[in-house]
Formats: structure tokens, sequence, C-alpha cells
């Protein structure tokens, strides 16, 4: 301790954020406006309390930049998961799991065109999930939470700017050093805050996913099929179906899923560029976050995330983020209509409780959970397959009328895949489809007329041709003028 020590935890947290001049400079202009440390909570004054926020506040100060702070969110969303109960798999069980997958790959062969491919097929844990989803949730979140860090930083300068303590440059050396301070802190502030956030939806979503794909989205390698078995076990629990059915109705679900994104080599890099283009423009609530500022408790880093709780995420949308959304919506209705349709057929003929578990699936999906909950007020957006079942009625609709060769062709290109509208009135989508296309033929012949110059001749005939040009052919006798009636009414 220096001579300018006082040895009172107060000043020594001073001390590690402003260095002991500016701290000694603030502790004195504190002290002119009245301000008495030992009037400070208990924590404050408690010794080791002010050690533990000082050394939680030297940890947010050197954190490395950026809007997330991954290695919180892997290390907190794991310890979560395992705290919740994560029981390793036996051998048996893997085992099993693994052998429900390629049996789920063998029903799915006499089902659909899309073929398998090389296929890894993996059991993990909760703590397993977590690790091996976080590079796509980084892709995910990053660009809101940079926008909240953003508005944050820009509303407390603000406050600071505005408020009674006006502004920064005139204020004592040693408070506009600790303002400053604080300032510089609040994006790493908002980087815990939303560190803390994903970890708790991610350890959520660990609890509750049987697979890669319960969010419509691939959260792992199309190359990997997963289950989660013990949160099967828990979703049997109450179910009047035997577990191996239960899980083999899941295996197929999730080998469909890797089965489509594998096949279809646009869709899941047209997916994420949705969600990207709609968090990259995620507007904020300025007064939602002003507000928060007003709460912000620089010691607390907890402050934030309690201050955030409420909602940042501004109502109104941007024309370019309504479109992302819109089309973000219909692809997860596409293929979560595509899953269930194909899921449907291979296990109809094996499994007793196919309809039902069908049905759960649909219900589940309309009703979401905690986990969807949370994810959809980080990032202020709900992944849900709104219209899956108008997706599910077209591509049966197809299949009856053209086969499955006419169903997996919806998805050979991104403009070919049906749109909003037409998943809204899936009834009349093959009558609409049919007449585009005759309208299309009718274009493209017209087309190879005029390019090969028999555009408006009869049967494409050019002049010199033995038959008489429709363009040329006289409309009556008396308008060619080449036979004239006589007197006698002969004709000469």
């Amino acid at each position: 301790m220096n001579e300018n020590d006082s040895g009172t935890p107060f000043e020594d947290f001073l001390r590690s954020i402003l260095g002991d001049e500016a701290a000694a400079e603030a502790a004195r202009a504190l002290e002119a406006q009245g301000f008495d440390p030992a009037q400070l909570p208990p924590e404050f004054s408690n010794p080791e309390r002010m050690r533990a926020a000082l050394g939680q506040f030297q940890f947010l100060m050197n954190t490395t930049a950026g809007p997330v702070n991954w290695r919180v969110v892997e290390d907190s969303a794991k310890q979560t998961a395992y705290a919740g109960g994560d029981p390793a798999p036996t051998a048996t069980e893997a085992e099993a799991a693994r052998q429900a997958m390629s049996v789920a790959d063998l029903w799915l062969d006499a089902v659909t065109e899309f073929a398998s491919g090389p296929v890894t097929r993996d059991v993990w844990t909760r703590v397993a999930w977590v690790e091996h989803t976080i590079p796509m949730w980084k892709r995910i979140c990053e660009p809101i939470a940079l926008n909240v860090s953003r508005a944050l930083s820009s509303a407390l300068s603000q406050q600071f700017d505005q408020g009674g303590l006006g502004a920064i440059d005139s204020l004592p050396e040693g408070m506009a050093a600790m303002l400053g301070k604080t300032q510089e802190m609040m994006p790493r502030l908002s980087a815990m805050m939303f560190s803390a956030q994903i970890a708790r939806a991610l350890a959520a979503l660990a609890g509750e996913s049987f697979g890669t794909c319960d969010t419509g989205i691939p959260l792992s390698d199309a190359s990997h099929a997963v289950l989660v078995p013990h949160n099967i076990a828990q979703f049997c629990e109450g179910l009047d179906i035997p577990f191996d059915e239960v899980r083999q109705f899941l295996a197929v679900r999730e080998a469909a899923h890797r089965r489509l994104f594998a096949s279809v080599p646009w869709l899941e890099g047209d997916l994420v560029r949705a969600v990207e283009r709609y968090a990259s423009q995620i507007a904020i609530d300025t007064d939602a976050i002003t507000q928060a500022a007003r709460s912000v408790d620089p010691s607390d880093p907890s402050s934030v995330e309690s201050a955030l709780s409420g909602g940042v995420f501004a109502l109104s949308t941007t024309p370019d983020q309504r479109r992302a959304l819109t089309r973000l919506e219909t692809m997860l209705a596409l293929i979560e209509g595509w899953v269930e349709v194909v899921t449907a057929q291979a296990t109809l003929p094996y499994l007793p409780h196919a309809d039902a578990l069908r049905e759960m699936m649909r219900r589940r999906r309309a009703t979401g959970g905690p986990a969807e909950e949370v994810l959809g007020s980080l990032i202020g957006l709900q992944m849900r397959p709104r219209q899956a079942r108008g997706a599910a009625s077209i591509f049966s609709l197809v299949e009856a009328d053209g086969g499955r060769g006419a169903r997996e062709a919806l998805w050979s290109h991104p403009d070919m895949v049906p749109s909003e509208t037409e998943l809204a009135t899936p009834e009349t989508f093959l009558t609409l489809r049919q007449a585009a296309a005759a309208e299309d033929a009718e274009i493209d012949a017209a087309l190879n007329s005029l390019l090969d110059g028999t555009l408006g001749w009869a049967d494409g005939l050019r002049p010199g041709d033995e038959a008489t040009p429709d363009s040329q052919a006289p409309e009556s006798l008396d308008d060619a003028g080449d036979e004239v009636e006589g007197a006698d009414g002969e004709t000469k």
C-alpha cells in the first residue's frame, strides 16, 4: 500500500479503476459533494465483497473486445447443462441410438429420392450439444449483440452528457476519469450481459433438443446425424408410447433433416443468410435502452442483464428486414413440412404410434417452449415455422400429382420453392403452378419462333414454302382479286 492508500475497500476500488492520482481527485470531488463512503451499502465496506467485485471488474476490463464472450457462453452453458443432470449414455444406449439412426436411413431410402450420402452418427450429452453447436450460434447472435452494445454505449454517453452531472469534460478530473472508464466498460458489460443470456438460452435448448435440427436450422455439419438420449427419455416420461418407438421416430426426423440439407446445397446458406440479414438490421428501442441505462450499476454486471431483460428490440422493422423475416419463416415452414411428410411415410408401416407422434410434434412446434421464449427475447426473433401445415399439404399434393421426383424437384432452385402466399393457399398451388408453366411454355415457343424467323407463319413455314403464310392469306376471294364473277354468273 502506498502513502495515498486509505486502506478502505471503496478507495482501493477507485484506485484499481483510475490509478492513484485520479482516484484521489475523485475521492476529493465526492467528499466536496457531501459523499461519505461510510454510508455505502455493506458490500462496499466489506473487504471480501469488494475484492470479489474488483476481481470481476478487472476481468471485465481485460475481456477480449467483441459483442459476445463465447468462452464465457460455452463454459457457463456447459456448467448449467451439467448441473441440470447430464448422464452420459451407456455403451448399450449409445449403440441402440446409432442403430436407430441407421434404420432411419434405410426407411427413408424407400420414401425419398434424396440420397443419404456419407454420414457420421453421433450420440451426444447435453454438454456435447452445447460444445458442437456454438459455431452456428456465433453466426446467428453476434450481429444482434453488436447492435445492442453500440446502442447501450450511445445511450449512456447521452445520459452522462445531458444528465445532472453535465458534460464529462466539465467534471473534476477524478470524476471525469471514473465516468470515462464507465463508458469504456459499457461495451464489455453489454458483452457480458449477452454472454450470460446466450448461455442460459443454450443451456435450456440443450435440455430440450433431440438432435441438431430442432430449431429448423442445422446446428452441426450436414454429414452428422445426432441424438441426445437423455432428452428423449425425459420427453417419453408420461407418454403411453414405448421409448424405443419414440426414439426411432425422432431418429427418422433427424435423418430426414440431415438428408435434406446434404442433398440441397443452397439450402443452409439461404437459411442462414436470411437470419443474418434480419439480425444485422435489428432496430433498438432507444427509449428502452435509455431507461435501461439509468438503472445500470457499473460495479454490478448483473444489473446490465436485469436492466435489459424487459426487451430492447423496437417493434418496427425495415422493408428489407421484413423480406428477410418472410423468407426465413417460409424456409423454416418448408423444411418442417417436407420432414413431416417423409417422416410420416417412412414410419407409418413400422411404428404403431406414428400418427400420434406426428401430431405431438406438431403441437410441440406450435407451442414452443421456455428455451424458445428465451431465444426470442434474446435476439428478437421467433424461429417458428408458422405455415408448416401448408407446406406439408403442398408436398403431399405435388407428390400425388407427379410422384416423389416432382416433390423433390421443388428444392432444385431457390426460386422453385413455394412462396409465402402459396403456403397460405396450398389447395390452389398445383393449379396456379400448372397455369404458370403453360404460360411460360407459350412464351418460350413464341421466342423460339422469333429467333428462327417463323413467328406469325402458318405451321412455321417461311416465305417461298408451298403453304401460304397466314399473314399473306386473303380474307376472301373478292379481296384477293384473282377470281372475278362474270355477268353470267360464271367465275372467270
